[in-house]
């Protein structure tokens, strides 16, 4: 079919300069046009033809109605199935009513199209969407225009079309052309909805920045809370909202989390926080299941104690993973479509901050931790000693190690096999994590040998924890195999060693004494290895190092 877009071109390729434009802007523009009638109470010729739509708003029904009692006629192109089929064959007993005729569109081209005519005003727009181009960023090719002599054109096309497709309509529609005919162009009219298309560019152009700052945050950063900040600012701002907030939930991000941010003229108590909070928490309970965008505003019936506001969810897999959420102070604010389109693009964005900090969690996780056992891995050990050491320097507590190995575990994989030798480690881990405080480390300091880091702990407290390890693990049934026993080396910081370094080998040795002292026992150093001067009296010269040690090493 070939349709008015490109006809017009056709006829007028100078005078008519084709865009591309989002679908969304383009119902703006077709919203401003349609403005000109409604405020101006012009009794003009409108033809537009509408998007297929089975469910339409009570603010798109109110629209239509009220551009049907403005107009002097008005032709509307809507499928059988659409809603305003039904509501406008319903309203015969009325003095006006619209002129219904049935889309007929092919698979190729599907079009869209408001062309009004007056003695005072004449304005086209048209637009079409190639079936072929199935890019997300492609948009609609788009042309309007305020020339009288474009406008005679298009309903010039437009009556023969009538004529071949609606021949029932054909002498109606002629008659409402003949009586409409565009001659002039009121300049105060066209000024305003010029003015509006300008509002409408710099709008979309401040929400495609805040959408191209977010993007940008979550790329150069995988710290959630710092991503959730800058979109809850962005969103505020570009909206010009009273306050934004996003929270997110669940799995991904292990707790709940909500930032927000307020209009930063506006005065924030407490108890105004308070209220956001209770709010999020309301719109989360009350939204629909599946989660869809939730919208209380002018056109929306509510209590008068809500404030404006609107909610999209944030969706990840079929998942609820959190809201965003956008309050207004303006009680006949309404949400534009171009706003709520805003919000589902942050959303989606944020859904990919949310399981892009999952993700790295997990990486983070797995680099860290001994996948067999579940301990923490050799180089998470380093990091977690170094960390307790220099805790211990500064508060001049003692820091013990306790290194340990399952005897004769070679003799476990060779009876048993590996299978089985698996199973042994991962119980010798579990009894590590059953006996230990939430600030002691187990690691996996490699093969069958563990290591465990006990901050505050002196040789006495150490020997007790060692001891009851040691009973434990010779008290457990290995699946397969029977049981088995493990030998123990401690030393303490700074009694047996003064740095990390020989606080590791004094541990070690102490293992190997055990080892050749029968097993299944706990050992001390030998004399030897101790006799150190305390740390405390060494290294105190050594504060500003310990203090870029507390920095850079992460907390556990």
């Amino acid at each position: 079919m070939y349709s008015l877009y490109h006809a017009l071109l056709a006829q007028h390729p100078r005078q008519l300069t084709a865009l591309r434009c989002a679908p969304s802007t383009i119902a703006q523009l077709h919203s401003y046009f349609e403005e000109v009638v409604l405020e101006n109470n012009l009794g003009a010729l409108v033809i537009e033809s509408l998007p297929t739509n089975e469910e339409r708003s009570a603010r798109e029904v109110m629209r239509i109605r009220n551009l049907v009692h403005a107009a002097r006629n008005v032709f509307l192109v809507v499928t059988q199935d659409d809603t305003f089929s039904k509501l406008i064959s319903t309203r015969g007993q009325e003095d006006k009513q619209a002129v219904l005729l049935e889309r007929i569109e092919t698979d190729e081209v599907h079009e869209r199209f408001l062309v009004i005519a007056d003695a005072r005003f004449s304005a086209l727009l048209a637009s079409t969407t190639n079936a072929d181009d199935t890019s997300d960023d492609a948009g609609d090719m788009v042309v309007w225009t305020f020339e009288p002599d474009i406008v005679y054109s298009a309903l010039e096309y437009l009556m023969a079309r009538v004529t071949a497709e609606h021949s029932l309509h054909a002498t109606s529609f002629t008659k409402a052309v003949r009586a409409s005919m565009p001659k002039a162009t009121s300049l105060q009219l066209t000024l305003g909805v010029t003015t509006k298309l300008a509002r409408l560019l710099q709008e979309q152009a401040e929400r495609e920045i805040a959408v191209n700052r977010i993007a940008t945050a979550i790329r150069n950063s995988l710290e959630l809370d710092s991503v959730l900040l800058t979109a809850a600012n962005e969103v505020r701002r570009a909206l010009n909202v009273t306050c934004c907030a996003v929270q997110v939930e669940g799995d991904l991000v292990g707790s709940t989390m909500i930032k927000y941010q307020f209009r930063p003229e506006a005065e924030i108590s407490q108890e105004t926080k308070n209220k956001l909070l209770y709010d999020i928490e309301t719109v989360r309970i009350q939204l629909p299941h599946p989660p869809k965008t939730w919208v209380i505003d002018a056109d929306t019936p509510h209590d008068e104690s809500v404030c404006t506001q609107a909610a999209v969810p944030l969706v990840f897999q079929g998942r609820f993973v959190g809201l965003l959420l956008v309050q207004s102070d303006d009680a006949a604010r309404v949400w534009a479509y171009n706003e709520l389109l805003l919000l589902h693009t942050v959303a989606d964005q944020l859904t990919v901050a949310v399981n892009q900090a999952h993700m790295f969690a997990q990486m983070a996780q797995q680099a860290l931790t001994d996948g067999l056992t579940g301990c923490y891995n050799r180089r998470s050990f380093d990091m977690h000693l170094e960390q307790n050491l220099a805790l211990a320097i500064r508060m001049g507590q003692p820091v013990s190690l306790i290194m340990m190995d399952l005897d004769n575990f070679k003799l476990i994989n060779d009876r048993a096999g590996h299978d089985i030798g698996d199973v042994a480690l991962r119980i010798l881990a579990e009894s590590l994590r059953a006996e230990l405080r939430a600030v002691d480390t187990a690691a996996r300091y490699g093969g069958d040998e563990f290591a465990v880091i006990l901050p505050q702990a002196g040789p006495e407290g150490a020997l007790v924890v060692a001891e009851r390890l040691r009973k434990r693990i010779a008290e457990t049934e290995v699946p397969g195999f029977g049981f088995m026993t493990a030998s123990f080396g401690l030393a303490t910081f700074p009694i047996h060693a003064t740095s990390r370094d020989t606080l590791v080998v004094a541990a070690d040795r102490a293992l190997y004494s055990s080892k050749n002292n029968g097993r299944n026992r706990v050992s001390l150093p030998a004399e030897e290895i101790g006799g150190f001067e305390p740390l405390t009296d060494v290294h105190l010269t050594d504060a500003p190092l310990i203090d870029t040690l507390l920095t850079e090493i992460p907390a556990t």
